[in-house]
């Protein structure tokens, strides 16, 4: 197994077993009979001040954090990959469209060959950057880019968000492509 794929099995172990250890922690201390739960403090070894349990319920509510960082390193990973393929400095800024293209091209593939196609990878590509630069609405300029591919799924002002649900979807859609692309688990 190549080197992406060892690692996008391990972010993927990551996810679910965080999800786990989440969904237990939660159970944790909603079954805990605690009185006064706005005045417990939690604390680590690691940092001295802690938290409230109230906060603390309230961090395990928001997997926007683990969502996002599970997202962004999964498309990290698959464009650090293409782009090696291709033999293209990933500093260059090039898009799914044009690495993406390439990588088909030079499997014998074509978007076709791809659930979801252009479209969708470009969707993919979109939400990740509007993410990465902190936005939390789809502006103009992205959906140009994703009308131009075909995605008619968004409009100016429709929240970017994540969940596990969209999560997984992405990364199938990017392991999709790279598989098509010849470099298949």
């Amino acid at each position: 197994m190549s080197d992406i794929w060892t690692r996008w099995g391990a972010l993927t172990k990551s996810l679910i077993s965080t999800r786990i250890a989440v969904e237990r922690e939660r159970a944790l201390w909603d079954d805990l009979d605690v009185t006064e739960k706005s005045q417990l403090r939690l604390k680590t070894s690691a940092r001295e001040s802690g938290l409230t349990l109230v906060d603390h319920v309230e961090a395990l509510d928001d997997e926007s954090t683990v969502l996002t960082a599970t997202f962004v390193l999964s498309y990290a990973l698959a464009e650090a990959a293409a782009l090696n393929r291709l033999g293209y400095d990933f500093r260059a800024g090039y898009g799914v469209e044009d690495w993406g293209s390439r990588l088909l091209l030079d499997a014998g593939r074509s978007w076709s060959d791809v659930p979801d196609g252009l479209s969708g990878a470009v969707e993919v590509a979109v939400i990740r950057n509007l993410i990465l630069h902190g936005q939390t609405q789809v502006d103009v300029q992205s959906c140009v880019r994703l009308a131009t591919a075909g995605c008619i799924s968004y409009s100016v002002g429709d929240p970017v968000t994540l969940d596990y649900e969209q999560v997984e979807i992405f990364r199938r859609r990017l392991r999709d492509l790279l598989t098509a692309g010849g470099l298949g688990d």
